[in-house]
């Protein structure tokens, strides 16, 4: 299969990540795989002196991301994580208003990104707590949006969860509800929702401020 989308895509099809990782072909590493297996690409590109770009979440666990970014630094290599969401357009525009003064001092911030989800005949990885972490980690984005539009890294936060309406056969074992709060050291707050309970799906960014 690999060779048949190398072949569509006119590009090399390598055996192993070892192959990938030392080739001189290579300049830059762009790790995509399922969210538990991003360390070892990682650590292996940076010690073959690949720059690299990694998918989010980093990794699923405090010590493997300190552990990642060591390698990197060490290997004097560039280590990208994939929060796109701040190089949106509009989050961009959102935080030269911000930074403008044109909505005033901000006061609090709220997102949403929730919908419905069905049985699935086959589970995939990101429906197994386990391998990808679940709703925090498949939607860090707003988490990373938030905390890049306040200017701020919260200094209390408060999560409550659970699995309500998705569980037995056809279904996984992550929560499919998730709420919350950020509390800055300026006095800012922040809520956040995510989950695949709620049948009238949103997705959104609201910034308040005092104008």
């Amino acid at each position: 299969n690999g060779e048949n989308i190398a072949r569509e895509l006119q590009c090399i099809n390598m055996s192993s990540l070892d192959a990938l990782v030392s080739s001189k072909l290579v300049d830059c590493v762009i790790v995509a795989t399922p969210n538990y297996l991003h360390k070892e690409p990682v650590i292996k590109a940076a010690k073959n002196k690949k720059h690299v770009f990694c998918e989010k979440p980093i990794a699923l666990s405090y010590e493997d991301c300190v552990d990642m970014v060591k390698a990197c630094k060490e290997a004097g290599v560039t280590f990208m994580a994939g929060h796109i969401m701040n190089f949106f357009n509009g989050v961009q525009y959102a935080r030269k208003l911000i930074k403008e003064g044109v909505i005033g001092e901000i006061l609090s911030c709220h997102t949403k990104r929730n919908g419905w989800e069905n049985k699935q005949e086959r589970l995939s990885w990101k429906k197994m707590k386990e391998q990808s972490g679940g709703h925090l980690y498949h939607h860090i984005h707003e988490l990373d949006c938030v905390q890049h539009l306040l200017g701020e890294i919260p200094e209390t936060v408060t999560m409550i969860g659970g699995n309500l309406a998705h569980s037995g056969p056809g279904f996984g074992n992550e929560d499919d509800m998730l709420f919350m709060t950020l509390e800055f050291p300026s006095g800012k707050l922040a809520t956040l929702e995510w989950g695949s309970a709620f049948n009238w799906p949103e997705h959104y960014v609201i910034i308040n401020g005092t104008k």
